[in-house]
């Protein structure tokens, strides 16, 4: 039985479908973390001794970002070559990084900390709209051209 071309997986698609959508959605949680917490813990004191106001949660979200970004950005890379997708997810990456493990190593502050993230989220969040657009819309390098 053939599988519809929608459902079936070549080596040029991920087998895994929605990986920059997951991506996002954990840069997105890193963002509103950043933006939201400031005013949680200012109108609910119970929230400041919270998992989600530790440092390491910042940590915790990159295991799913990290991953799943470098794994969506690399099949999206395969199909488009895209070099402004590329550098605007591992800037970005390498923001949030920095920003999660600086700031416990005393190379930034709360404030600094937070901007950067914001920034790499941001940026991450834009390369993989753009490699969700490229790979489904997109011109496709990964095969030669027929003339």
């Amino acid at each position: 039985m053939k599988l519809p071309p929608d459902l079936s997986v070549t080596a040029d698609e991920p087998p895994i479908r929605g990986l920059d959508g997951l991506a996002m959605l954990f840069s997105a949680l890193c963002l509103v973390h950043c933006l939201a917490l400031p005013v949680l813990v200012a109108a609910l004191p119970l929230a400041a001794s919270t998992f989600v106001t530790d440092e390491r949660f910042h940590q915790w979200l990159l295991l799913g970002a990290v991953p799943t970004s470098l794994i969506a950005l690399g099949w999206g890379w395969r199909r488009h070559r895209s070099p402004q997708v590329a550098w605007f997810g591992l800037i970005g990456m390498a923001l949030m990084v920095f920003a999660a493990f600086g700031i416990q190593f005393g190379l930034l502050d709360a404030h600094g900390e937070r901007l950067l993230t914001i920034v790499g989220a941001l940026l991450l969040a834009v390369a993989h709209l753009r490699n969700y657009q490229l790979r489904h819309h997109g011109h496709d390098h990964s095969r030669p051209h027929a003339h």
